[in-house]
């Protein structure tokens, strides 16, 4: 069995008393410590012992004077912790300390507070920055949880572990900070088992921060892979929802109105179309094209975006985004009347009637389904609830 122990730096160096006490109650473990890298402490396996240990500001004791001095009262360098840091050793309990005077310890940690002010600061900035980025990511028009729920929120999840990182490092700093006052003041430093919550707190960021990570890796490979299809309303053979037109306007002669534009170019008929996207954890979207003609001047559409979420508490909120961003966020406020409906099925139903021309958007939500709406024609949305509530059942199949 090797003699070499790794342990994740549970405490950082910056909270002074604090790692100091881990490094002592691991010796009282018989782990002792041996060197430390960026993410783990190296202990050397041994007989449990009552070891001190000592944070130094480094180079506060590079002197050979300050060398001998140290020798002479038993502390041996170990080396250097961290960034601003060099640790010393005494086997002897008892022997005495480094310093005594706890106003001139404070008065030696100068250097490093200032250091650690403009980590700080600069951290705060990158943080500012990064915040203002995110910001100017979002398009025009698209709203929070409209971009969550189709997947186009993946910079979220780099932006929550910096923001676990950044915790973590504050946390460090104000204790770091904390224990320079109580020093000023002339309290001597103390060394208790509190560096175990501190390390329970670390160990559930690194947890969460672990978590985040490989959901952003799993979700951002299966967005790429996604079992999404497409294609035209008479040749698909996949199961989607979907609001007949012909049944809305009453009239079953009524014939597709192709568009002759997608058909020379692309070769298929984008104005009766139909879209699946599914996002993995997030939602399964349907996005139904419909354009139907008389033969004459009359020529209905309906357009339809139906959503099933993963996260049944986030329907309310995007239908109110997608009341918001059809009508009111329109530039024309006026442009519709806005009303609240009362439909069997539904929890919450939303129309908005255009006051210029004839036609409706009805907005719905049924659990953690939502579904949008937008009519061209004549006739009245909400006359067929029977067909609103099949719509709402669809359940794949």
């Amino acid at each position: 069995m090797s003699d070499t122990v790794h342990r994740f730096l549970l405490v950082e160096p910056a909270d002074m008393d604090r790692f100091e006490g881990w490094l002592e109650d691991m010796a009282h473990r018989g782990l002792h410590y041996r060197h430390s890298g960026f993410f783990f402490v190296h202990f050397r396996r041994g007989e449990p012992a009552s070891v001190r240990y000592r944070l130094e500001p480094m180079g506060s004791l590079w002197s050979r004077e300050s060398q001998d001095y140290c020798r002479a009262l038993g502390w041996d360098r170990l080396g250097q912790v961290g960034r601003d840091f060099e640790l010393y050793r005494n086997p002897d309990p008892d022997a005495p300390e480094l310093h005594t005077d706890p106003v001139v310890r404070a008065c030696g940690l100068e250097r490093v507070s200032k250091t650690l002010r403009l980590r700080c600061a600069a951290i705060l900035l990158c943080l500012a920055l990064y915040l203002v980025s995110a910001f100017l990511a979002m398009r025009p028009g698209d709203f929070w949880v409209e971009r969550f729920v189709s997947g186009s929120a993946l910079y979220l999840f780099p932006l929550a572990l910096e923001l676990l990182g950044i915790a973590a490092a504050l946390r460090s700093f104000a204790a770091f900070f904390a224990i320079r006052r109580r020093l000023r003041r002339g309290v001597p430093s103390r060394r208790d088992g509190s560096w175990r919550w501190v390390a329970g707190s670390n160990i559930a960021l690194l947890s969460l921060a672990g978590a985040f990570l490989l959901f952003s890796i799993w979700f951002f490979c299966a967005s790429f892979t996604n079992d999404g299809w497409e294609g035209e309303l008479d040749l698909v053979s996949e199961p989607y929802p979907i609001l007949e037109l012909r049944g809305l306007e009453g009239d079953p002669s009524m014939e597709s109105a192709t568009s002759p534009t997608f058909l020379e170019r692309f070769g298929y008929d984008a104005h009766n179309y139909v879209h699946c996207r599914r996002y993995p954890l997030l939602s399964e979207q349907y996005e139904v094209t419909q354009f139907l003609t008389d033969g004459g001047d009359y020529e209905p559409r309906l357009d339809m975006e139906w959503r099933r979420l993963s996260l049944p508490f986030l329907a309310s909120p995007l239908l109110d985004e997608l009341v918001y961003r059809y009508t009111e966020y329109n530039r024309f406020p006026d442009e519709y009347i806005v009303s609240e409906l009362a439909l069997a099925g539904f929890d919450r139903a939303v129309l908005a009637a255009g006051n210029r021309w004839p036609g409706q958007k009805l907005f719905l939500q049924a659990g953690n389904v939502v579904i949008y709406l937008d009519y061209s024609g004549a006739r009245d949305l909400t006359a067929r609830p029977e067909l609103l509530a099949a719509l709402a059942q669809f359940d794949g199949r």
